[in-house]
This record gives C-alpha cells, structure tokens and sequence, in this order.
C-alpha cells in the first residue's frame, strides 16, 4: 500500500535545522534532517510517522519506509543510520544454495554477506541509493507479493511498479512502528479504503494486416463510471512498446501505431496497466493479423 509522492511536503521552520511536515505533524530536526534530506527526502524515506523517540544511548525516528538511529558515540558522519528494521521483524528467507549462485553476471550481484543475489532494476535501485551502507545487504531473493515483484533488504522493503517502470520503497517502517507501540501518525489518506479502478481497451481494428495502422484507446474511471484524470497508463502489444500515457479529461489515453510483421493468423495481445498512485488495474484485449 504506497502512498503517491508528488513535490514532498514540509516546510523549514523558524531558523535552522528543523523541518515541520503537516501531513502527519512531525517535524524532524538534526541530525537526522541532514541525512534525510541528503538520502532522498520524502521520496525515499516517506513522511515522518513517529517523534525522535530515546532509547538509550540511542536515538530513534520513524518514517513511512524506514526507521532512523542516532548513535550519539559515533562519529559525526557515522551517527545517523538506517535501523535494520526488516531484519528484526524477522522478514528474510534462508540463504541460495551454492549451485545456485551466479557467475559473470553484470546485471545480477551476489551478496556473500548475506547469501542472495540483487539484480536488475533492484540492484539499480540499490546502488544509486548507497548499497549495503544504507539499505543494508539483501535478505531475500525477488519474489511476487500480491501480483507485484518485491525483495527485503536489511533496512527497507522495495517494490517494482509495472506501471510507472520503477521501483519504489514499501511502508516497513509503519509496519516496525506498530510492532514497537510506538503509536505512529501516519497521513490520513493512507488509511482511506479508495474504491477499485476500472480500465477498459477498445482495439479500434479487430483485424488487420501487418504493416497497417493500429488505434488503441484506454479508459480509465472510478467504479461508478466518473472518469479518471491524469492517470498513468501502460500499453504494450506482442512484440512492441510499452507506450507510457496519461489520460485526459475524459478518462482516455489513446494511441496510434503502424503493426510490426506478424504472421497471418497472429492474434496478437494487447496488455493495459493503469495507476493514479494509489490504486492499480490492468486489463486485457486482443486483434488478429489477416491476411
């Protein structure tokens, strides 16, 4: 359940080093301003969901994504670290059997630390945004939870949006915050029960030869039929795209195309994947080349 980040929110209060987000009434003040700010923002870390909590000689703050620890003997820039929130709520699966470990594969990384493999847009994922010394090493293989691609780490949780081509942090640091009754404050729309998206495709040639033009129109409303603004969609046919597209006013995003060569007889898929950040819907059509 992600919550859809535009411009992140807050705002600096009076002088410096704190910051002050109405979206849950938190404000974060140094040092784990610095490192947050430093690290991603919002974007990365989500909103903070809990106050600088003592644990001595700790320090902690939660946030959507990810919890903060200072350790005030540390070194100034060592003091403030990501706590391996994952790792203590027991996520995780057992190491890959050595057979299984590759080798030679620049797209596919493994860890001896910990004994999995990251690879492509997580291992992108992971390097840009500090590796091990940051999200802490994998702790699990990618693997499909609720009809999306997600992988552990010791740190954080993150997931691949087939819609927006991304991968994008899951909310593991309210999950640690109620686990430790820290009674966090999440933004209110998190919890709303949003109802499903609807995506409809109309394939404006239901037959066709390779090499003619094709139109397809997506649809894109709520469950009662009100149309869906600006709402992200994929398209993607045997063999060509994707097409990323945003609806317009009426709900519709449409595209237009010359078919590849197909053989005659080819029915070929039409896959639609529609987002407005929150909720997701996919659909299916189809059209046959003839002659």
């Amino acid at each position: 359940m992600l919550l859809a980040l535009g411009v992140p929110g807050g705002r600096l209060a009076q002088g410096t080093g704190e910051r002050f987000f109405p979206e849950t009434g938190y404000t974060v003040r140094e040092p784990f301003l610095g490192f947050f700010e430093a690290h991603g923002g919002v974007n990365f870390f989500g909103y903070p969901i809990t106050p600088a909590i003592p644990e001595p000689p700790y320090e902690i703050q939660c946030f959507q994504y990810a919890c903060l620890r200072r350790d005030p003997l540390a070194p100034p820039d060592q003091a403030v670290r990501l706590l391996p929130i994952a790792e203590a709520l027991g996520l995780g699966t057992p190491p890959i059997p050595p057979q299984r470990i590759p080798l030679g594969r620049p797209f596919r990384r493994y860890v001896p630390e910990t004994g999995h493999t990251v690879s492509g847009m997580f291992l992108a994922f992971w390097l840009r945004h500090g590796g091990a010394p940051i999200m802490g090493n994998p702790i699990s293989e990618p693997s499909v939870e609720n009809g999306r691609m997600v992988q552990i780490f010791q740190r954080m949780k993150v997931e691949w949006d087939p819609v927006e081509q991304a991968v994008r942090p899951m909310n593991l640091g309210e999950s640690y915050a109620h686990i430790r009754g820290f009674n966090p404050r999440v933004p209110a729309r998190i919890f709303q029960t949003p109802s499903p998206l609807r995506i409809y495709i109309a394939v404006h040639r239901p037959v066709l030869a390779s090499g003619d033009w094709q139109t397809i129109t997506v649809f894109v409303a709520e469950e009662n039929g009100q149309p869906v603004f600006r709402a992200r969609v994929r398209i993607q046919i045997t063999g060509q795209g994707p097409w990323l597209l945003e609806t317009d006013e009426t709900g519709k995003a449409v595209v237009h195309f010359p078919v590849g060569a197909f053989p005659s007889g080819t029915l070929v898929e039409v896959h639609g994947m529609a987002s407005d950040g929150l909720r997701q819907a996919e659909a299916f059509s189809s059209f046959r080349i003839w002659p």
